[in-house]
């Protein structure tokens, strides 16, 4: 009985052995999957003018700034829905965070607005702030073409400034 252990101890201990060995090359891959893999963005949010939004997205290509914070890119949809319009999305943009307790991300995109027929194309830029699950956005946008559709646009949202309030992971 005792020889038949002894084959077994031997291959446990060689193959801890092994792993420890080549434990510095498995953190170099680890940090290099950790930089590239990506993280999702999903939130709901509520505002004004804007009473229901969602996000969806990644972040990916972190670099690491410490022991507890990194930055990356993101990239985003944004599904939002006035009392008179809906507005598709499409953002990019950096993001930087503290151990997921703490984030901000800053970018600009492109906007479309279905409206009668006819789509309104947008120019935006966006800021939002993140702590545990509450997000904070806000977004600032400006109509582009077709003119009839941007003259509405500018009469019906002013200043193209919109707040947003949600949670988010």
């Amino acid at each position: 009985m005792e020889r038949r252990k002894f084959p077994l101890l031997f291959l446990i201990l060689a193959a801890l052995t092994v792993t420890n060995l080549s434990a510095e090359e498995q953190s170099k891959f680890d940090k290099f999957l950790e930089a590239i893999f990506p993280f999702p963005i999903l939130s709901l949010e509520s505002g004004n003018p804007e009473v229901f939004s969602f996000d969806i997205g990644v972040e990916t290509l972190f670099i690491p700034l410490g022991e507890e914070d990194r930055a990356g890119t993101y990239f985003c949809y944004n599904y939002s829905r006035s009392k008179y319009d809906n507005f598709h999305r499409f953002s990019g943009g950096i993001a930087w965070g503290m151990m997921g307790l703490f984030e901000v991300r800053g970018g600009m995109g492109y906007g479309l607005m279905p409206k009668n027929n006819e789509v309104l194309h947008t120019l935006f830029t966006e800021i939002s702030f993140r702590i545990l699950l509450l997000e904070i956005k806000s977004v600032f946008e400006r109509p582009l073409k077709p003119d009839n559709l941007a003259d509405y646009y500018l009469n019906t949202y002013e200043d193209g400034v919109k707040f947003k309030i949600g949670l988010s992971i």
